[in-house]
């Protein structure tokens, strides 16, 4: 794939300077019709021919833009015989932006036969424009190519840190479910003394009230029988509790024990997707460096 990129971003940069040579031809203009230099720059984008030609231009000072039109006055080029004053327009005909320069050079319009030696400087500053665009156009696809890498990178961090949430709710739940297991066990040992203690208190109620003198004074239950039915109710209610808090030690169980089946799943599925979003990242990796190196050559 690497290579393949070498060589895809090598023929294409090859290309462009092969086929993007500076010719003359008539072009309209705001101002009428006139001779220019034209020049075709392929599969790029109008608004960074644009910006490119602002900052190609920075040196000469402030580019003005009329009408469509791009106009530097004053423009000193070394080898020139003097300044001129020139007027870029583009036009956008399917991938390709097509730039159009018409030069003023001593109160006349430049061509090939009028200023000869004005007209080749300025057709090699042109035709070093296509390097500027190609390496704007390679400038441009490292930075989408790294934002792409770092969102990969973010990724990766993102199922790493989902993958410790689980392990740790892994681990959480396994306690709590071993929490909840040794609870119910001596639960169970309560609850068993407790039934012990209730069948124990059934009988002295049951003797109670047997016994007359003890189970009624005056017409009204006795404080014996007041006292010996309280402490079985107690019972009763301790008992029930333990029972509920048995049932629900035994729902969280079992909510938990799906908690931590659903986490391992998860984890599966997400060591799988780190190891997919490792691979990507390492050959996105290759394409990022590809095209710094790519960048450095161009300097």
């Amino acid at each position: 794939m690497q290579k393949y990129l070498k060589y895809l971003i090598s023929i294409f940069i090859f290309i462009s300077f092969l086929i993007a040579q500076v010719s003359e031809s008539m072009a309209e203009f705001n101002f009428g019709e006139h001779n220019a230099l034209r020049l075709t720059l392929f599969d790029v984008e109008r608004k960074l021919v644009e910006n490119e030609w602002k900052l190609y231009n920075k040196s000469f000072g402030k580019v003005d833009k009329k009408k469509g039109e791009f106009i530097t006055k004053g423009v000193s080029l070394e080898d020139l015989s003097n300044p001129v004053d020139w007027y870029m327009k583009l036009d956008k005909k399917k991938n390709n932006v097509i730039l159009e320069l018409c030069v003023i050079s001593s109160e006349e319009f430049l061509s090939s036969s009028n200023q000869s030696d004005n007209y080749r400087v300025i057709e090699n500053y042109l035709e070093y424009f296509v390097f500027v665009v190609e390496k704007a156009k390679v400038n441009e696809q490292f930075e989408i190519e790294k934002k792409t890498l770092s969102k990969l990178q973010k990724e990766l961090k993102k199922l790493i840190e989902d993958y410790d949430d689980n392990s740790n709710s892994i681990e959480k739940y396994t306690k709590k479910i071993a929490n909840a297991e040794k609870d119910n066990k001596s639960n169970l040992k309560k609850q068993a003394k407790t039934k012990d203690a209730i069948s124990a208190q059934g009988l002295v109620v049951e003797e109670v009230l047997s016994n007359p003198s003890t189970s009624i004074s005056d017409g009204e239950v006795s404080p014996e029988y007041e006292e010996a039915n309280k402490k079985l109710l107690k019972l009763q209610k301790s008992l029930e509790k333990l029972v509920d808090k048995y049932s629900d030690n035994l729902k969280s169980i079992n909510k938990s024990s799906k908690k931590i089946e659903k986490a391992k799943k998860d984890n599966q599925s997400n060591i799988k997707k780190q190891e997919k979003t490792k691979d990507k990242i390492s050959d996105q990796g290759k394409v990022v460096e590809q095209l710094r190196k790519q960048l450095e050559t161009m300097k």
